[in-house]
């Protein structure tokens, strides 16, 4: 055989194997459940949600969970932090956004001036925990008054006897989440009755676990974390129980979800873009395995706590009635969901 029919059958084999290559990965792109393929047609991808440090948890568990479920689908769950969140979902960047507070009225003014249409969607509990290292053995609880005392912006607090006579005379020093957070802007919020409101001397940062590991090395330290970041490092850390007139109450999937704990409880949210709702199924499809017995379990297991079932039911009716806007912009820190619903309910 002449080289040139050697090279002419080399070129032959590589593009038939190229050819079947390629009818096979269409193959695979199209496998699994038939309600998967036809559902999504060309939406293989998924979707994409920003936003909370501290939803990120629940949301990248569900969305691995879900995407197990749902051969071909991927959910995209990143956490730049709820405020740069709501702005990718305001420019139309990702379809969900998560939150660790309420919409914020500058973000309604871009989503209106974008015109999106969302859906406001609480899906769990946390308590903001004010943390302390083991090695500080003095600080047994503390009350509203108390913390506001400590990290106003006016506050002349630079000593714990400054709180309390009794306590050393020994400088605090102050640690908590970046602005970027919503963390920071409901602890503000509940603490100092103005988002953004703190002491100068403040010292911010946009990792969670730097902010643990600073607080648990320092024995002066004080700072604020989502309930998941201090079940996850009690080993570190001490937490403060908040005292609202009977008694120091420390957060617990009980004392956040009844309310003893307080202005610190506080919901998380999803803000649903309802364009892409209403256009790509797998998203309702998502919010079905968010509100299953499975998606609730995985909340449990990201360390929060999940809403009543009157809650969820007044939500999911939500959701499939398409109520857009918000109800919880302006809400009072520390007032149960299903009491805002009933007031939303009862308003109309």
């Amino acid at each position: 055989m002449s080289s040139i029919s050697q090279v002419k059958r080399i070129l032959d084999l590589r593009f038939s194997m190229a050819f079947l290559a390629g009818v096979l990965g269409l193959a695979v792109v199209g496998c699994g459940s038939g309600e998967s393929s036809a559902m999504h047609g060309a939406a293989h991808d998924g979707f994409s949600i920003d936003g909370s440090s501290t939803v990120f948890p629940i949301v990248n568990k569900l969305g691995e969970d879900f995407g197990a479920e749902n051969s071909g689908l991927k959910v995209d769950v990143n956490k730049s932090g709820t405020g740069p969140g709501m702005q990718k979902f305001s420019r139309g960047d990702v379809q969900i956004a998560t939150a660790s507070r309420p919409i914020q009225p500058k973000e309604l003014e871009a989503l209106k001036k974008e015109h999106v249409e969302f859906i406001e969607v609480p899906i769990a509990y946390d308590g903001v925990c004010v943390i302390l290292a083991h090695s500080n053995s003095f600080v047994d609880k503390l009350t509203p008054k108390e913390l506001q005392k400590m990290w106003s912006s006016v506050s002349k607090v630079k000593t714990w006897s400054d709180v309390r006579p009794n306590w050393p005379a020994q400088s605090i020093n102050f640690y908590g989440p970046s602005e970027i957070h919503g963390t920071y802007e409901y602890f503000t919020d509940a603490v100092n009755s103005k988002v953004g409101d703190i002491r100068k001397d403040y010292q911010a940062n946009q990792d969670y676990n730097v902010i643990v590991n600073a607080v648990a090395s320092d024995k002066n330290g004080i700072g604020y974390v989502g309930l998941n970041y201090y079940i996850n490092n009690k080993e570190k850390l001490k937490v403060v129980p908040i005292d609202l007139g009977k008694g120091g109450v420390v957060p617990s999937d009980t004392t956040v979800q009844d309310g003893r704990y307080g202005l610190l409880s506080r919901p998380l949210f999803l803000y649903i873009n309802k364009k892409a709702l209403d256009s790509d199924p797998a998203i309702q499809k998502f919010l079905d395995f968010l509100f299953s017995e499975k998606g609730q379990a995985d909340i449990v297991e990201a360390g929060y706590v999940t809403l009543p079932d009157d809650a969820i039911k007044t939500i999911k009716d939500r959701i499939s009635a398409r109520k857009t806007g918000t109800v919880f912009q302006g809400v009072q820190p520390g007032l149960a969901i299903s009491d805002v619903l009933k007031k939303e309910s009862e308003s109309k």
